[in-house]
């Protein structure tokens, strides 16, 4: 629900429980009192159109890797722990987080003991996706789960991808190209 109201301040957020709690009063079949969401906690709504997923995808990684090396950066992962998790997780081509999601949930033992796989499991937590649930009673694959909730941790937005696109689609032509179809996805939202 939207009643206008900025709730990125804590006045804000005060009005709009208050103005959630009086609708739930009103309408309490409709309107649930615990099931408050505030409009600037709600992920932004992602288009399903393939080639904008494509892009979407290439922007996700480019986030994971400059994640990555900040934190490289900042001395919270060392050069060879990052090393090896590029060669578990296949950073350098397309990243597969499925066995490595697997094996963290203990289902793949053979993996205990495996450098790579313990590098991986220090570069996750380093990252704080340690925090993330995975659920095993959904037809959902763990990747496409892991993808959900780093855009959400990590604060994925289309706004973001637009202004970091010359950094992850460095070729003019298919900058423009990508440029062309965010735009006319900007079109057909609004």
């Amino acid at each position: 629900m939207m009643f206008g109201i900025d709730t990125s301040t804590e006045e804000g957020r005060k009005q709009f429980r208050a103005e959630h709690e009086a609708l739930a009063e009103m309408a309490p079949d409709l309107v649930k009192k615990d099931a408050c969401v505030f409009p600037h906690e709600i992920p932004s709504f992602v288009p399903d159109e393939p080639h904008f997923r494509r892009v979407w995808q290439h922007y996700r990684e480019h986030v994971f890797k400059n994640a990555i090396a900040e934190l490289c950066d900042q001395g919270k992962i060392s050069e060879a722990d990052h090393a090896a998790f590029d060669r578990f997780v296949g950073l350098s081509q397309q990243p597969s987080f499925t066995l490595f999601i697997m094996a963290h949930q203990g289902k793949l033992a053979h993996f205990r003991g495996d450098e790579g796989f313990d590098a991986a499991q220090r570069v996750w937590s380093a990252l704080g996706l340690d925090e993330i649930v995975f659920n095993n009673k959904t037809s959902e694959p763990v990747e496409d789960q892991f993808w959900k909730h780093f855009d959400v941790m990590f604060e994925i937005t289309e706004v973001g991808m637009r202004k970091d696109l010359p950094h992850f689609c460095v070729d003019p032509s298919n900058r423009a190209k990508v440029e062309a179809l965010l735009n006319k996805e900007h079109q057909h939202l609004n």
